[in-house]
């Protein structure tokens, strides 16, 4: 009876530690499938159909460590979903949106190119962005000029004397190089009227009277700072410089571009250009004239004044303090990036990319997107003409506002509801509206 129970007890240890051998093995399995989980980089996931290749790599942000990817099978995965604005689609939104998605996006053109982008019900879905305006997560505003050097650099500058002895340009030499002719600014409409006055060289496809030389002619659009197109508009004293759109803090290489190579920008654009000059007095601004013929008359004085005109330029002549505005200096180190760099500290997608992933892994409250983090006009402001008239194009221009509004308005819908729809059902919302004038 005894030796019954010793072998019944002896079993009964022997069936539990051979129990709490595999109880032991599974929760080590699990630990490990944990730990392995927790140690591994957290994703981030761009959502367009505009990446071909297969992009997936490991990006180390300081401290952080991101896997990014444009392998849409691995949204179930990802912390954040990232956007290029150029790129938006309005049917292709990854619905339904899980809570621990973030989205972010990325955003330098203007309204222009995405028309529903300046409206609220559609940028409170982010919870990052990267845009021109000083007030996104991740603002652009100086991303157009490569550095701090570059402006006060005398490689490109030409002497006053050397410019008016120039004989291939006729006074008050003023140059105009740009291809996009159809502009929310109304800029194609302001410079007939300034052309009508004094002569300007137009390189570009619009209003083109002159022939860039042969070694330009190819890439001078997508090598924005080549050397030689520097050394080429550096001989000029003026340059046209009107952005296609009217935005808060939306500069780009139209103003930065004649102040590198040390001639005077006429501008029109961002309202708050002046925050952004690295003088007080470096440039000429459209808005200060009533008209174009004023303007002109301007030009044409000024030309002729060596000691007036240099006075625009003392970014490059004021060796002992050629930056005099905090601003741009504190901008240019905070925000090293710009377009073109191909170092990872200055590549605007990798410092992009690092951005959101220091944010997703390290997420506090939630935070949303609004309208200040594009800081556009939503009613197109254009050049002032002579004849007090609107631009042609503006009523176009305005449609295509209201039609943005109309689509931001689908697209917050769509979003709240949280279920995957098709871009034929978004048309089939959105075109009814247009046709009944409910925009």
């Amino acid at each position: 009876m005894r030796l019954a129970r010793r072998w019944i007890i002896g079993s009964t240890c022997l069936i539990l530690l051979w129990l709490l051998h595999f109880v032991y093995w599974d929760l080590v399995e699990v630990f490990d499938i944990e730990q392995s989980e927790s140690s591994a980089p957290i994703e981030l996931l761009w959502w367009t159909r505009h990446m071909p290749w297969v992009y997936d790599e490991v990006r180390q942000c300081g401290v952080f460590e991101c896997r990014v990817t444009n392998k849409r099978k691995r949204l179930a995965s990802a912390r954040a979903v990232l956007f290029y604005g150029t790129f938006l689609e309005t049917g292709d939104f990854p619905l339904p949106r899980s809570l621990q998605h973030s989205w972010a996006l990325l955003h330098e053109e203007s309204p222009k190119n995405v028309a529903y982008a300046p409206f609220d019900d559609f940028l409170q879905h982010f919870n990052f962005t990267s845009t021109f305006s000083r007030f996104s997560d991740l603002p652009l505003t100086t991303q157009w000029l490569p550095s701090a050097h570059d402006l006060i650099s005398m490689d490109y500058t030409m002497s006053f004397d050397f410019k008016s002895s120039n004989l291939n340009v006729a006074s008050p030499s003023v140059v105009f190089l740009n291809s996009d002719c159809d502009t929310m600014s109304g800029r194609e409409h302001y410079m007939k009227e300034l052309m009508r006055h004094i002569n300007v060289d137009s390189f570009g496809s619009c209003l083109h009277n002159k022939d860039l030389p042969a070694s330009l002619q190819m890439d001078y659009m997508d090598n924005l700072y080549s050397p030689k197109l520097l050394r080429f508009l550096s001989r000029y004293k003026f340059m046209i410089a009107i952005e296609n759109a009217v935005c808060e803090d939306y500069i780009t290489e139209k103003f930065w571009r004649p102040l590198v190579v040390g001639v005077i920008p006429i501008y029109f654009g961002s309202p708050s250009i002046k925050d952004w000059q690295p003088q007080k007095k470096t440039a000429i601004f459209v808005n200060d004239f009533p008209n174009a013929a004023a303007l002109g008359r301007y030009l044409m004085d000024l030309s002729e004044n060596k000691t007036e005109y240099d006075s625009f330029r003392g970014h490059k002549l004021n060796r002992s303090h050629p930056i005099q505005n905090e601003k741009l200096l504190h901008n240019l180190i905070t925000y090293p990036y710009h377009m073109g760099d191909p170092t990872p500290e200055g590549s605007l997608i990798q410092v992009f990319e690092c951005a959101v992933c220091k944010y997703a892994t390290y997420r506090g409250p939630i935070r949303r997107a609004n309208a200040r983090h594009y800081n556009c006009p939503l009613v197109p402001i254009y050049a002032p003409l002579e004849s007090k008239k609107e631009p042609n194009s503006l009523a176009h221009w305005r449609s295509a506002m209201k039609v943005g509004q109309c689509q931001s308005r689908i697209l917050k819908t769509f979003f709240s509801s949280n279920k995957p729809y098709s871009e034929a059902e978004f048309a089939a919302e959105l075109n009814p509206r247009i046709a009944d004038d409910r925009c």
